[in-house]
């Protein structure tokens, strides 16, 4: 299921399902906790190193623009205080090692040798996300489970990839690599809940502005080799989210 068939289903839910909605009742808490799935523009990040043998090098900036990527899932967290103010956290972390192995020498070239296995080189991987937003949340009175917002978001993207020369290499030593997004954005969102405890939600990002770099050391002892990047956006970034309130 493409990015557009799950805006226009979650659509669909929202107009079929309205009536059945309930406003919340009695006492409004102070602080309520909340976690939603997340659905929406990719703001990963990744990189991988270079080789470490070459005569000459070269590099790009990364790419921070949203349509350039497919969607991305996520998790997030949520509290609002007062039945006005919401805060939501996201992040994701992972990390990945890849252990070397040695070169197996084979008997040769001709039909019926044994192959040589070249040798797989070590490398290890990480990389996290994290964003938090600030919203206010407004009434309609008419809707009232209804609940638009308007506020910021900051966010932060970071990845790196480190590789070690094989056996072969005659210079060795590790070659690293490692890409960062730092962004900031005015957002808008409305949330509708089908009851106290559920909602489904969607947000743009009405203006927006992310700065990214790529950064290289592909032998040890080298200076590094970098590009960056300014990226501005307007209504765009689109997400949604499917989540409970406790």
């Amino acid at each position: 299921m493409n990015i557009n068939r799950i805006f226009v289903f979650a659509a669909a839910m929202l107009i079929t399902v309205g009536a059945f909605a309930q406003e919340q009742q009695g006492r409004i808490k102070p602080v309520r906790l909340g976690v939603s799935v997340t659905v929406g523009s990719n703001a990963y990040a990744g990189i991988s190193a270079l080789p470490g043998t070459l005569a000459s090098y070269g590099t790009q900036a990364p790419s921070i623009n949203w349509m350039d990527k497919g969607p991305a899932f996520g998790v997030e967290g949520s509290m609002i205080i007062c039945d006005k103010w919401k805060l939501d956290l996201g992040g994701a972390f992972t990390y990945s090692f890849n252990p070397a192995y040695p070169r197996y020498e084979g008997t040769g070239e001709g039909l019926g040798e044994i192959p040589t296995y070249e040798p797989v080189a070590f490398q290890q991987s990480a990389s996290y996300l994290v964003y938090l937003a600030g919203s206010y949340y407004f009434r309609i009175k008419s809707i009232p489970a209804l609940r638009p917002s308007i506020g910021i978001r900051l966010g932060a993207s970071y990845g790196n990839n480190q590789r070690l020369a094989t056996e072969d290499d005659m210079l060795g030593g590790f070659s690293a690599s490692e890409t960062v997004r730092l962004g900031a954005a005015a957002i808008a969102g409305i949330d509708y809940y089908f009851s106290p405890h559920f909602f489904v939600g969607m947000g743009v990002d009405l203006f927006r502005y992310v700065y990214g770099f790529n950064a290289h050391r592909p032998q040890e002892g080298l200076g590094v080799l970098g590009a960056d990047t300014h990226n501005f956006g307007f209504l765009g970034a689109p997400k949604i989210k499917i989540g409970f309130v406790f």
